[in-house]
């Protein structure tokens, strides 16, 4: 599992790697931590990399907080497919991180599905990024290593891999952001903030299982049918 959890260097970044590196076609969808303080080099890179299509999970407020991407001179695309982490109606005081991903999962349905047609359709390499690159990304990229049928060993290591590169610095960051806010954090905060424990994206993927009709439902559901999911397979696996 070593190659699934490589971080490639992309000043300016810190979550930035191949997903699901060695179970997909090399060098066709990436996912990232947010891309506002991309440096020249870190510019570079991404047009090295033949970048096309960037796609940014970011809400509004999550942009006006954070900043723009920055991809002048990449050559690449953005699109954004905006997901909130969390409904609003929840208690910042008592919220996990597995209510955060029953929230998503059960809101924005709709909004996964056109991540994943983004994917299927892109031409060339696609980037998938949130602000950490880990919740709201690291579910839509498992459900599209779902749909591709990756065994879901390899989908919770690819998901696991942002934790280590989070801590330090860029969870100290979002630390004293959340305290410029007057956020209380709690230890649930704090997890939802820079960890990314397997068991529970495992939790939240079985808890699709035990819908009727499984994940395979919940995507057709979301629009990816067999049709996408075939445009899928063309793009990702050789």
């Amino acid at each position: 599992m070593d190659d699934a959890v490589t971080r490639l260097d992309i000043p300016g970044t810190y979550n930035f790697r191949e997903a699901a590196c060695g179970a997909l076609t090399p060098g066709m969808l990436y996912r990232s931590d947010a891309l506002h303080r991309l440096s020249p080099a870190g510019r570079r890179r991404i047009a090295e990399l033949g970048i096309g299509t960037v796609i940014d999970l970011r809400s509004p407020f999550d942009r006006r907080v954070g900043g723009r991407d920055r991809l002048r001179g990449t050559g690449a695309v953005r699109t954004s497919i905006p997901i909130d982490g969390a409904s609003r109606r929840v208690d910042l005081k008592t919220i996990t991180l597995g209510e955060v991903y029953r929230l998503i999962l059960d809101e924005h349905q709709h909004a996964l599905g056109r991540i994943i047609r983004a994917i299927a359709d892109a031409d060339g390499p696609v980037l998938v990024h949130c602000t950490a690159g880990k919740d709201r990304t690291g579910l839509a990229i498992a459900l599209v290593l779902e749909a591709l049928e990756v065994d879901r060993r390899s989908i919770l290591a690819d998901y696991a891999a942002s934790a280590p590169n989070l801590a330090g610095e860029w969870t100290h960051r979002m630390v004293r952001k959340a305290r410029r806010f007057r956020v209380h954090l709690t230890d649930d905060l704090l997890v939802i903030l820079g960890s990314s424990p397997p068991e529970v994206l495992d939790a939240a993927l079985c808890r699709l299982d035990r819908r009727p009709g499984g994940i395979d439902a919940y995507l057709d559901g979301a629009g990816v049918d067999a049709a996408v999911r075939g445009r899928l397979r063309a793009k990702l696996l050789a």
